[in-house]
C-alpha cells in the first residue's frame, strides 16, 4: 500500500511539474479579471464591444407596422415656429386620423398652451381615443396635457441613459409614488397594438422574479449586474433594447409632407404612427449603440425613433418571435472568463512554452501572437453568433483573461529558461554564467559606492581520488553535501555558485579582506565537520576543501578578472601549503 501511494504521489508530482504554469496561471488570472470586471473597470469597454455587435450584424427589414412623422430642420424652417403651435399639431393629428391608424403616439410635450389653435387641439384630444401623449418624470419633470391625463392617454417619454451617454436599455414601466404603474411610450403603444390582436400581458413569477408573458415572448427585468453592467440603476422595469435600427428601419414622412398632403393615402392605415422631433437643433436626440464615439460628430438618434424601436421590439417579439437580448448569470460569466483564461494558458504553453529557447526571437513573438490571436478570433466569432441569437456574453473580460494568461505562461516559461540557464542542475546553485553576470553587476555598483567587494574560490581536496574510490554517483552526492555546507557557512548576503567541476565560488558584497578570510576559514571548518568519509585523502579521513579569498575596492584600472585571479592565486597557495585551509590573495 505504501509503495502504491508512493507511485501515485510521484505521478501527481510529475504531472504538477509539467502543468504547473497552467494550473497556477489560469485560475489566478481568471480571479483577477473577474475582480476587475466586478469593480466596473471593464464596463465601458464591454459596452463598446456590445455596440460594435449592433453595427456589424446583418441589416434588419423595415418594420412596416410603424410610421414616424419626423420634425426636422427643414420643417422648422418651413413652419417658422418652435415649439409647434397647437394649430399645427391639431392639423397634423387630424390628417393622420383620416387615414385610420391603429394608434397615434405624440412624442411632443404639450403641458402649456401654444397659440394659435388651442381650442382646436383640445377638441382633437377629446375626440381621439387612440392618441397617446407623453410626460417626463425623471430629471426635470414635464407635466402631460391635462386633457390626455384625464382620459388616461399619457405615457412616459423618459429614456434610460448609461454613464457614457448612450441608450441601451428600454424602460417598460415605472411604479409611481401612489403605487400605480405607468407605461413608457414605446410599451404603451405596443400593448395597445397587441391588445387588438388578442394578446395581453400576463405576470409570471419565477424564482422571486416578476416575469411578463406577452404572446411568444417572456420579459425578465434587468438586475444591477446584468451582462456587463455593474451596480446599474435598474429602477422601474427595464430590458435590453434590441434595436431594429435607425429611422430608415421604419416608414417615415416629414411633417411638411404630411401637412402638404404629399404622401400615399394608405401610408398610415391600421399602422402605428409616431410624431416627434429628429432635428439636431432640438434637445431630443441621443447616442445609441450605432453612435461611434471615435468619430468627430457621433451620430445621434431622435427620441421618437428610440421609442419606435422599443415598440417594434415588443411587437416583433410577441408576434414574430424576434429574440430579445438576454444575458447569462454571473456564475456562467465567471466560468466563461475562466474557460478563456485556461484556453490562453494551454495554447500559449503548447505553442510557445514548449518551443526551444534557442528559437529566433521573431519566431517566438510570432508564436505568442498566434496563441492570442487565433483563440481571440474564436471568442469573437462565438460571441457574435450568440448575439445574433439574442444572447449578450462578455467579450472584453474573457479576451483580457485570454491574453493575460498567454503572456503570463510565456513569462513563466521564460523565467524557467533563464533559471535553467543560470542554475547548476546537480547542486541547484547558480552556475558560472550567473556568477560572471552577477559579479560584473556588483562590480559596477561597488565602484560607484567605493565599497570593497570580495570573492572566495573553494576546491574539494583530492576529489578525483574520491570519485575513483567511491564512484561518480557518490561523487555527485558528495558535491551536493559540500554545496549545502558552504551555503550554511556563508552569510545571507553572500552568493554561492558552482564554479565548475569540484570548484565553488562565493561573492561577498561590502566585505573587506579580514571578513572574507574569516568566512573562508568558516567554510573549511564547516565542510570538515560534515565528516564525509574520504579514504583516499592524503591529509584527512574526511572530505575537506581549500579556499582562496580576495578583496578589492573596484577601480577603473582593474576588472573582475583581476579580483577572480587574486582569489585563484590564493587558492593555489592554500593547496601548496597543505590544503584544508584558506589563504588571502594580494593586490597585483
Amino acid at each position: 500500500m505504501k509503495r502504491f501511494l508512493g507511485k501515485i504521489s510521484a505521478k501527481i508530482l510529475k504531472l504538477w511539474s509539467k502543468w504547473e504554469a497552467i494550473a497556477i496561471t489560469a485560475p489566478s488570472i481568471a480571479v483577477i479579471v473577474i475582480g476587475i470586471n466586478n469593480l466596473g473597470l471593464l464596463q465601458i469597454l464591454e459596452w463598446a464591444a456590445y455596440d460594435q455587435l449592433f453595427r456589424v450584424r446583418p441589416i434588419e427589414k423595415i418594420d412596416k407596422r410603424i410610421v414616424i412623422v419626423t420634425i426636422d430642420e427643414s420643417d422648422l424652417t418651413s413652419l417658422k415656429e418652435w415649439p409647434l403651435s397647437d394649430q399645427t399639431i391639431a392639423t397634423a393629428i387630424n390628417i393622420i386620423k383620416a387615414q385610420k391608424p391603429r394608434i397615434i403616439a405624440l412624442d411632443i410635450y404639450r403641458d402649456l398652451v401654444v397659440e394659435p389653435g388651442h381650442e382646436k387641439l383640445v377638441e382633437v384630444f377629446e375626440s381621439t381615443p387612440n392618441l397617446i401623449g407623453v410626460e417626463k418624470v425623471s430629471g426635470k419633470p414635464v407635466a402631460p396635457s391635462p386633457i390626455l391625463k384625464k382620459k388616461g392617454q399619457v405615457s412616459l417619454a423618459d429614456l434610460v441613459i448609461d454613464s457614457d451617454s448612450k441608450v441601451r436599455r428600454a424602460l417598460l414601466s415605472v411604479r409611481r409614488k401612489d403605487g400605480t404603474i405607468q407605461m413608457s411610450l414605446g410599451t404603451d403603444v405596443a400593448l395597445r397594438y397587441l391588445d387588438a390582436e388578442g394578446i395581453n400581458l400576463k405576470p409570471v413569477s419565477e424564482k422571486n422574479t416578476l416575469k411578463l408573458q406577452l404572446g411568444m415572448v417572456k420579459f425578465q427585468p434587468l438586475d444591477k449586474y446584468y451582462g456587463a453592467y455593474v451596480n446599474a440603476d435598474n429602477g422601474g422595469y427595464q430590458i435590453l433594447l434590441n434595436y431594429r435600427g435607425l429611422k430608415d428601419k421604419f416608414l417615415t414622412i416629414s411633417l411638411s409632407d404630411l401637412l402638404n398632403d404629399n404622401f400615399n393615402p394608405n401610408l398610415m392605415k391600421d399602422r402605428i404612427v409616431f410624431i416627434g422631433s429628429v432635428a439636431e437643433s432640438l434637445n431630443d436626440k441621443f447616442y445609441t449603440p450605432f453612435s461611434s464615439l471615435l468619430t468627430y460628430y457621433p451620430l445621434r438618434t431622435g427620441g421618437v425613433v428610440i421609442h419606435a424601436n422599443i415598440t417594434s421590439q415588443i411587437i416583433s417579439s410577441a408576434l414574430d418571435g424576434r429574440p430579445l437580448i438576454r444575458s447569462f448569470s454571473n456564475q456562467v460569466e465567471w466560468l466563461w472568463i475562466f474557460v478563456w483564461s485556461l484556453i490562453g494558458a494551454i495554447i500559449s504553453w503548447l505553442l510557445v512554452a514548449n518551443c526551444s529557447p534557442e528559437k529566433n526571437i521573431y519566431q517566438f513573438i510570432f508564436l505568442l501572437l498566434v496563441s492570442m490571436t487565433i483563440p481571440g478570433l474564436v471568442l469573437l466569432t462565438i460571441s457574435y453568433h450568440l448575439f445574433l441569437n439574442g444572447w449578450w456574453i462578455l467579450i472584453i473580460s474573457p479576451l483580457f483573461a485570454l491574453c493575460l494568461s498567454a503572456l503570463s505562461v510565456t513569462s513563466y516559461q521564460n523565467f524557467t529558461w533563464q533559471k535553467i540557464a543560470s542554475t547548476d542542475s546537480l547542486t541547484s546553485l547558480h552556475n558560472r554564467r550567473y556568477f560572471d553576470l552577477h559579479l560584473s553587476k556588483l562590480w559596477e555598483q561597488h565602484k560607484q559606492k567605493k565599497k570593497p567587494l570580495s570573492v572566495i574560490l573553494c576546491d574539494v581536496d583530492f576529489f578525483k581520488a574520491y570519485n575513483d574510490c567511491y564512484g561518480h554517483m557518490a561523487g555527485d552526492k558528495c558535491l551536493q553535501y559540500v554545496s549545502q555546507g558552504i551555503v550554511d557557512a556563508v552569510r545571507n548576503t553572500d552568493l554561492v555558485v558552482r564554479y565548475g567541476g569540484e570548484e565553488f565560488a562565493i561573492i561577498l558584497p561590502n566585505t573587506n579582506p579580514a571578513i572574507a578570510d574569516k568566512v573562508a576559514q568558516r567554510i573549511c571548518a564547516q565542510i570538515e565537520s560534515l565528516q564525509i568519509e574520504h579514504q583516499e585523502s592524503k591529509i584527512n579521513q574526511w572530505v575537506t576543501v581549500s579556499c582562496g579569498s580576495a578583496s578589492m575596492v573596484p577601480d577603473p584600472d582593474f576588472s573582475t578578472y583581476n579580483l577572480v585571479n587574486q582569489a585563484d592565486q590564493a587558492l593555489y597557495k592554500a593547496k601548496a601549503e597543505g590544503r584544508n585551509c584558506s589563504r588571502s590573495g594580494m593586490l597585483p
